[in-house]
């Protein structure tokens, strides 16, 4: 979409078809000034594009007072939700410093739908803090929580200290989201 909200996104055309792939929507992490996430977010969706910002509330205690403030997760990042045309306009920003490219690769990193999916769902409904880590391969084994806030979720196991464990779902070509987590409320995959 340009400025006015037309839609400038252009699909290949062969033998007088639409090829659906190249108007497939995608999701792409891209940098940003930093403080400026949610901003940027605020005005590409008034462009028209679907964005994500990844936040979660924390508690913070001054002498006088406790309060609520959402903290942005992983800074300098808002994800978008675009065809790969359009991702080549919003480059062109001046508030969008790059998008997040394969290593090595001048090609933007597509992330997968499933794992935004699953990003979203730890930060709405778990109940302690969500960490980002750096990509790395995680060992441990493969889970799905079955119970409790983030049933559903899968990703691997890893443990953490004494009694605790970790759970760690892959954001690809970015890093980890990692969570603490009971080992009685997952199975094996």
């Amino acid at each position: 979409m340009d400025g006015k909200g037309n839609n400038s996104s252009v699909c290949s055309v062969a033998n007088g078809a639409i090829d659906r792939e190249a108007c497939q929507k995608s999701w792409f992490a891209v940098y940003v000034q930093v403080k400026c996430e949610k901003k940027t977010a605020q005005k590409l969706r008034a462009l028209g594009y679907e964005v994500f910002v990844p936040v979660q509330e924390e508690i913070h205690q001054w002498s006088d007072r406790r309060k609520k403030i959402e903290v942005i997760v992983i800074p300098m990042v808002v994800f978008l939700k675009v065809t790969t045309s359009e991702l080549k306009e919003i480059e062109k920003f001046s508030y969008i410093y790059s998008v997040l490219k394969y290593p090595g690769s001048k090609i933007a990193a597509v992330i997968p739908d499933k794992q935004i999916e699953q990003f979203k769902f730890m930060l709405g409904n778990c109940d302690s803090e969500v960490l980002i880590e750096p990509f790395k391969v995680i060992k441990g084994a493969k889970i799905r929580v079955v119970r409790g806030a983030l049933r559903g979720v899968e990703g691997q196991i890893s443990r953490n200290g004494v009694n605790g464990f970790k759970l760690y779902i892959s954001i690809d070509n970015l890093a980890c989201a990692s969570v603490e987590i009971s080992i009685q409320d997952c199975e094996l995959i």
